[in-house]
């Protein structure tokens, strides 16, 4: 009886601390990775979980997390189809209004999905990344509290909306590629693509969603950038030994990248490819989602340049396969990214270097051969080089002998590994793992039914305040009176000089 009423006790407080926990997505195949893998360890620690997911993400079925689809506007891969080209093109604010009118549209589908809005209704929290923001509106729409994850640095345009501190003096804007050493006209550009970051969230990122807000009317009157700061917490997937140091403020918590994990065993068929090297190691190629936007000319000069290689080469590569690849190179629609580079054989990663494979590299110690395609991923491989992980290729004028020759260097010279050793003795240097921890502070928002108390004074003032422009206008205001004040006592004294010198002269 004793052991029986154990039983039950241990089961009634396993449901009292149990929660009904949503996630919601919109686009990107990494964000997606990010929410789906807190879903599964919220659902390991025995709380019930649902994702919601666009049409037009590609998903990946998991036993833990049941999946609900809502239809949008467009088909899997939209993103590279219509936006990445654009940017690849060099037509950068299209991209950005592009990309943002997307977001609206998808947006938009979800808030006329009823079926989506009644699922949710009875749910305790919602978990999102930064770019599916239309959780914002339906956590307010439903009154929900929300988690945030940023699959991103805090240094990113996704701060500004999140007042994350950034210092520009010393803090570069992630687009810009600056390290935190600036020169003088290094600071004069980072100050500029501030400003330019913060006119454009709110004319691309804030416009449209307020739109939205009022069309469906979901307290019109109040702004969507308030209802975005209202998250309970912003989780960061960036760890500062892999970043500039710069100020955080307390509800803005760096977690360090989910998606690296232990390794699993490899299919046979590719651990018998990538062990049978002769001593020489391999190299795995990956460029994320982005494999099929590659022109056909990039790739043969690729696989020319790989062809070279004494290493093995495993390539994720899709559509376009050259007729002819050499004997030490194995192409793949998918590779198992986490457990190569966790691989004891492996000796580089030939990456566009996006946020979460930048991360999965340092983290596994695997020095880079960085080649960036668009967006943050320049900045990233500015980075890798910064932090001494490996070296950078431009695509457009790279030739196959410079690209044997760049990744033969990454592959040789000791440096490279040392450092992204180093690298990832820091990253996995924690108590609890990224994934552990975020689910953790996950857990610590539905305990205490929030976390308010870490929301500082500076989401409930205006901006004029912030920056401090209204106290500037008072001291200008000061000084400039009692500058006027002296001016005006110093005429009437010479004034009154000269009136009794005269009347001495007259005397």
């Amino acid at each position: 009886m004793a052991l029986l009423s154990l039983l039950l006790l241990l089961v009634a407080v396993n449901c009292a601390l149990s929660a009904r926990i949503a996630g919601f997505h919109a686009v990107g195949g990494s964000q997606y990775i990010n929410t789906r893998h807190t879903l599964e360890e919220l659902a390991s620690r025995g709380h019930e979980v649902m994702m919601v997911a666009a049409s037009s993400q590609k998903i990946k079925p998991s036993e833990k997390v049941p999946h609900k689809i809502y239809q949008v506007p467009y088909k899997p891969g939209f993103l590279e189809d219509l936006l990445v080209r654009l940017q690849l093109e060099g037509h950068q604010l299209q991209f950005m209004f592009k990309m943002y009118e997307a977001l609206a549209s998808v947006c938009e589908a979800a808030l006329n999905s009823t079926g989506i809005l009644k699922e949710l209704k009875d749910f305790d929290l919602i978990v999102y990344d930064g770019l599916s923001i239309c959780a914002v509106l339906i956590g307010e729409h439903l009154n929900i509290p929300r988690i945030e994850i940023v699959p991103a640095p805090p240094n990113s345009p996704v701060g500004f909306m999140h007042m994350i501190p950034m210092p520009v003096s010393y803090v570069p804007q992630l687009l810009t590629g600056f390290t935190d050493k600036m020169t003088f006209m290094e600071r004069v550009m980072n100050l500029g693509a501030y400003l330019g970051g913060l006119v454009m969230t709110n004319l691309a990122f804030a416009r449209p969603m307020n739109a939205l807000k009022v069309k469906y009317n979901i307290k019109p009157e109040r702004d969507f950038k308030e209802a975005l700061r209202d998250a309970e917490l912003i989780l960061i997937t960036a760890d500062f030994e892999l970043e500039y140091p710069q100020p955080l403020l307390p509800g803005q918590i760096m977690v360090g990248p989910l998606n690296v994990r232990d390794p699993r065993p490899l299919p046979p068929d590719l651990e018998e490819f990538v062990s049978n090297s002769g001593g020489h190691g391999f190299i795995i190629v990956s460029f994320g989602s982005n494999v099929a936007i590659l022109r056909q000319s990039v790739i043969d000069m690729l696989a020319t340049a790989f062809g070279k290689l004494k290493q093995r080469v495993v390539w994720r590569l899709k559509g376009y396969i050259p007729s002819s690849l050499a004997s030490n190179i194995k192409a793949v629609d998918w590779l198992p990214q986490n457990d190569l580079l966790a691989h004891k054989d492996i000796k580089a990663f030939v990456s566009h270097v996006g946020h979460n494979s930048l991360y999965e590299a340092a983290y596994h110690g695997v020095p880079l051969v960085a080649f960036p395609l668009y967006g943050d991923q320049h900045a990233n491989a500015k980075k890798a080089e910064h932090f001494s992980l490996g070296l950078t290729v431009d695509f457009e004028s790279m030739n196959a002998q410079q690209m044997f020759e760049t990744t033969e260097l990454v592959i040789t010279e000791p440096r490279f590994k040392q450092n992204a050793k180093r690298i990832s003795a820091l990253l996995k240097d924690r108590q609890r793992t990224p994934l552990q921890e975020t689910c953790d502070w996950i857990e610590y928002v539905l305990r205490h039914g929030g976390a308010r108390h870490l929301k500082p004074q500076v989401f409930n003032i205006p901006w004029y305040q912030y920056y401090l422009l209204d106290v500037m206008a008072f001291l200008v205001a000061v000084v400039t009176l009692v500058f006027m004040a002296i001016r005006m006592l110093c005429r009437l004294l010479c004034r009154l000089c000269c009136q009794g010198k005269t009347k001495t002269k007259k005397e």
